[in-house]
């Protein structure tokens, strides 16, 4: 039996590259043509922070009773036909990956996005459920959690002087809430829907100021 790895200063997880004897031959081959080592250590630490760079943003769009699985995302191609929905599948730009006949705008974006089949909750009704993925908890009886978007409001705050966390066109359902973090971190709802012509965002004009009053005497009335 090998023995265990012991971790040390030049061996450790934390080190950014461990190199064995084939790739020190390969850095040495680069050096040749101009990349030193050290180049070569910043090239691959700019690499890596840029994979783990975190989203500024993010959009979170509810569908509450919204389309199905099979007939969007996830076909279904090995399912008995009552499962795989009344829609054709269509080959998107990532291999062996199909989205539905009609998603062809996003068949062909999907090397640039992401799509989670995988994701469900263990709750047999659909409002313990909501609450579970709008909160990361099971609903209790003795606390109420705060949705994420204001679990952001509380740990980042504002930026740029935008709220940090914002419904259209309003909170969606009570678990989008603040639970137990207070009103302070709520959403900022715009109260209208922005696809109506006369959509304006609430509480976002301006007061009208009333100018100030002159120290001139009012001009005498005219007698006719």
């Amino acid at each position: 039996m090998s023995k265990p790895f012991v971790p040390t200063w030049c061996n450790s997880p934390d080190h950014l590259w461990r190199p064995d004897r084939r790739e020190f031959l390969f850095a040495g081959v680069l050096g040749a043509f101009g990349l030193s080592l050290g180049n070569l250590f910043k090239l691959q630490a700019a690499g890596a922070a840029a994979q783990s760079a975190p989203a500024q943003s993010v959009i979170n769009i509810y569908l509450p009773g919204g389309m199905a699985a099979q007939e969007t995302f996830d076909p279904k191609l090995l399912a008995p036909i009552e499962y795989r929905g009344p829609f054709s599948p269509l080959k998107t730009k990532l291999e062996g990956i199909y989205f539905s006949e009609l998603m062809e705008k996003s068949a062909k974006i999907a090397d640039r996005i992401c799509v989670v089949r995988s994701m469900t909750h263990g709750e047999a009704d659909h409002d313990r459920g909501t609450h579970n993925m709008f909160t990361g908890y099971r609903p209790s009886p003795a606390i109420q959690y705060p949705s994420f978007g204001s679990v952001v409001s509380h740990e980042l705050g504002a930026r740029n002087s935008l709220p940090p966390y914002v419904c259209v066109p309003s909170m969606p359902t009570n678990f989008a809430g603040t639970g137990y973090l207070g009103s302070a971190y709520g959403p900022f709802s715009l109260g209208a829907d922005p696809s109506s012509r006369e959509f304006k965002v609430r509480d976002g004009k301006v007061p009208a100021t009333e100018e100030p009053a002159s120290d001139e005497p009012a001009p005498p009335a005219h007698e006719p």
